[in-house]
């Protein structure tokens, strides 16, 4: 009697396997949580990296303003070089150096002319014709020629016959023994 009053219905397996699982999963969870957790050495060594990551992007970041700021002050004493004319020869000191070398000076030396006719370039400027922004040069890119249709070509091409070899006989091969 004692044996079958121990055999369990399969509700009651399911019952026994829920009560099992609600004092288990817990107890599973908590071992779980505290194995997974990192070491003392693996969160250090993440400080670290991260603290380095910080550091190097700081560093980086001073850079391309150094960077910028050096690109900015470049392109201002470049803009002044253009900017800045040389000073004028003295014309004395311009007519000996020329004495000097053996030459007599004939020309008056040319000097800006004091009024600039500004309407008047104005008007130059806008009569030159416009130029395309996308024109290739013949030395940046291929040159396309273009024949006239109604041209004729003064010889036609030669036939180029070449004197094949006769191919080789395949059935000697379907004797091999590969």
């Amino acid at each position: 009697m004692l044996s079958q009053s121990m055999v369990l219905s399969p509700r009651g397996w399911i019952a026994v396997g829920a009560w099992l699982s609600l004092i288990l999963v817990p107890v599973f969870h908590y071992y779980w949580k505290r194995w997974d957790r990192p070491s003392k050495a693996a969160l250090d060594e993440m400080a670290r990296r991260k603290h380095e990551l910080e550091v190097k992007r700081a560093f980086e970041l001073e850079d391309m303003k150094l960077r910028a700021e050096e690109a900015a002050q470049a392109k201002l004493e470049m803009e002044q070089r253009k900017r800045t004319v040389p000073p004028q020869v003295d014309s004395e000191v311009l007519h000996d150096a020329w004495s000097q070398l053996g030459i007599q000076q004939k020309e008056k030396p040319v000097s800006e002319p004091d009024e600039v006719d500004i309407p008047k370039i104005k008007e130059i400027l806008e009569s030159l014709p416009e130029v395309e922004e996308e024109f290739v040069t013949p030395e940046t890119g291929p040159i396309l020629v273009e024949l006239p249709i109604n041209t004729p070509i003064d010889e036609e091409p030669e036939q180029v016959v070449d004197e094949l070899e006769p191919a080789p006989d395949l059935e000697s091969w379907n004797e091999t023994d590969w």
